[in-house]
């Protein structure tokens, strides 16, 4: 008789979760920050397609080097078996704290602030409870967790074809007022190439590709995929298709029927799309649609992360507490470590501060995955295992795109890198920690951590 212990994710599921983990608050938010640097639409939708581009070409080498390497835990797991146990160790450091629990207060705060105005409380009291709620579902088990999740992605898609098909209707039915937006690449005031090589332009990638991370997310929980040989490059490579579709659209019908100067600074660029069709009443309601639409998002972070602690339970005996589970399956342990964590972020850092802090450290680890892939060949050779097309421009172009990006953001930001570096070392620190002492002395680090980081250098 099949146990809860072997059941495992679907396609469907696991599709779903790279969907949801990627379409976050990222592209509900990050316009506003691009629009003051980068004032043409031909530039910023160039940014767009650029960071589409470099997800996907990331989603096709990790495709290959998850066929290759059949386990869960994704960068600490392939950086571990490629160079060394103890960076390895640091990356599912750096993937506990700034992949996901950052990325989870991160949307529970724009959970809050979608909908603080219709139910009248602070935005953080409400960030709290959704990833309690959240973290609590997930606690009951994978078939609880992935209906759930099927079910609130679906949902959130529906909602941005809605937005997407919105300004079509009205424009038909001849009720829209387009913005004054000059689309016209050649006729738009400024010099599009002096932008696509600036600065600006680079440090305004940081973040796209926070709205597009998670195109790798089903590594991370990939013995938990059914056939994942076949499934895991499918939900990759499909999963980031589909975003990087559902983003350019939306973004030009953002920019189509909002101002520059109405966008630039502001967070909240959905509702102030909505408010240029509707009235204050129905934006109003329909925000708290949107805040239950990005519950996908949390609900695709707390399916991937555990999976990174319960990856070092297994590997480390002082943490194997991580890889405890309950009677439904679930690793509770490291479910309620992303429960606290982020909570403690959200009352010590700001959205921005958050989103740059996730930017430099995770591209820089991805990086270094994208570098392995030859080690993977060689040291894991399977011939049913997927391909990367063109040989190794793909990730040669990957490397360089993101070490590009890096160096304008430090240079602008030096304290980014500086953050970076403190969180690295710590990792460092924490592995020959956990050689010698017990999980309770690993967490007071973490907590004492997390509180310094984000309370004093923030």
């Amino acid at each position: 008789m099949k146990t809860i212990r072997n059941q495992k994710y679907s396609r469907s599921v696991a599709i779903n979760v790279v969907i949801a983990n990627m379409i976050g608050t990222g592209v509900f938010t990050s316009l506003g920050y691009q629009t003051g640097s980068i004032p043409s639409w031909f530039s910023i939708m160039v940014l767009w397609c650029l960071g589409a581009l470099i997800s996907f070409f990331g989603a096709l080498v990790y495709a290959e080097i998850a066929t290759r390497i059949k386990e869960s835990g994704g960068e600490y797991t392939y950086l571990s078996k490629i160079y060394s146990p103890w960076l390895g160790f640091v990356a599912g450091w750096i993937s506990f704290i700034v992949g996901f629990a950052a990325p989870i207060a991160a949307v529970a705060i724009a959970i809050g602030s979608y909908t603080t105005a219709f139910f009248n409380i602070s935005y953080d009291i409400i960030a709290t409870l959704v990833i309690l709620i959240i973290g609590s579902i997930h606690l009951l088990g994978i078939k609880t967790g992935g209906w759930f999740q099927n079910i609130a992605t679906r949902f959130k898609i529906l909602l941005i074809f809605f937005l997407i098909s919105l300004p079509i209707i009205l424009l038909i039915f001849g009720d829209f007022s387009r913005s004054e937006v000059v689309f016209n690449p050649f006729n738009n005031g400024v010099n599009d190439l002096d932008l696509i090589f600036s600065s600006d332009f680079a440090i305004s990638l940081v973040w796209v590709c926070f709205a597009f991370s998670g195109w790798n997310a089903s590594v991370y929980f990939a013995d938990k995929i059914e056939n994942p040989r076949k499934n895991i490059p499918y939900s990759l490579i499909l999963g980031t298709l589909f975003v990087s579709v559902l983003y350019l659209a939306l973004n030009s019908v953002f920019l189509f029927s909002v101002n520059f100067d109405d966008l630039t600074g502001k967070t909240d660029i959905a509702n102030i799309f909505l408010k240029t069709i509707f009235s204050t009443q129905i934006v109003s309601s329909l925000s708290l649609i949107f805040g239950f639409a990005l519950l996908s998002s949390l609900s695709s972070l707390f399916i991937a992360g555990p999976s990174v602690l319960e990856m070092m339970g297994k590997d480390y005996k002082t943490l194997k507490l991580l890889n405890k589970k309950n009677k439904n399956s679930s690793p509770y342990i490291s479910i309620i470590c992303f429960m606290i964590f982020p909570i403690i972020m959200i009352q010590t850092a700001s959205f921005q501060e958050i989103i740059e802090y996730i930017g430099v450290c995770l591209s820089f680890f991805s990086v270094l995955v994208v570098i392995g892939l030859s080690v993977v060949r060689r040291k894991y050779k399977d011939f049913k295992a997927f391909r990367l097309p063109f040989g190794n421009i793909i990730s040669f172009i990957f490397v360089i795109v993101n070490l590009w990006m890096i160096f304008h953001l430090v240079s602008n930001d030096v304290n980014m890198l500086i953050y970076a570096l403190w969180t690295i070392i710590l990792g460092e620190l924490l592995f020959l920690y956990v050689n010698r002492y017990d999980l309770v002395i690993f967490l007071a680090i973490i907590s004492a951590e997390i509180f310094y980081l984000f309370h004093y250098c923030f």
